[in-house]
This record gives C-alpha cells, sequence and structure tokens, in this order.
C-alpha cells in the first residue's frame, strides 16, 4: 500500500484507505505491506481464540524483528497505521517526539 491505496496482484487493486472497501478487503485480506514518509510496515491477520481477525504490524531494521499490535479489522485507518508506523520506527518515534 502506498499513497493510501491498496495495491494486490487481484481484482482488488485500486482501493483507497479508509473507504467501506477498505474495510470490507480486510475481512478477507491475510497481509499487506504499507508505506508512508513516516516508515513502512508489513501487516498480517493472525486469528485469535476470543475476538476473531486480529492485526500485527512487522518492521525488521537492523536484523531486528519489531511487532506492535494494530487490532481488529475496523480499527485499521490510516491513522492507526501511521501511529504504528513511528512505533516501529525508532528513526521516525524520535523526529516525531523531537520536531
Amino acid at each position: 500500500m502506498m499513497s493510501g491505496i491498496l495495491y494486490t496482484d487481484d481484482q482488488h487493486t485500486g482501493i483507497r484507505l479508509d473507504s467501506p472497501a477498505w474495510f470490507a478487503w480486510l475481512g478477507y485480506g491475510v497481509t499487506f505491506y504499507y508505506q508512508s514518509p513516516l516508515g513502512a510496515l508489513t501487516a498480517r491477520c493472525e486469528l485469535r481464540r476470543r475476538g476473531g481477525r486480529y492485526w500485527v504490524a512487522y518492521r525488521r531494521q537492523a536484523g531486528v524483528l519489531r511487532r506492535a499490535h494494530l487490532g481488529k479489522s475496523d480499527h485499521l485507518t490510516a491513522q492507526r497505521l501511521d501511529q504504528v508506523v513511528v512505533l516501529l520506527n525508532p528513526v521516525a518515534g524520535a523526529n516525531a517526539a523531537h520536531p
């Protein structure tokens, strides 16, 4: 995902982030890559015993794999993705904390 648009290898390419189609796709999608000016992450959907589908973000940097919880599909907004990008990217997090 770049510029707020989902890119896939099927008919779902072109879905805009935060649109009704985006939230519908999250109901059956498995993974996506998100990139913003603040950094990047890979999101994967995991199944939980209680609560069903739950999204987790991952980023490997300098050989270290970082992980952060994104939440359920209905919470996966552009704002939430950017918050987690900052958490997973120490450089962006430091710059955001000290403008």
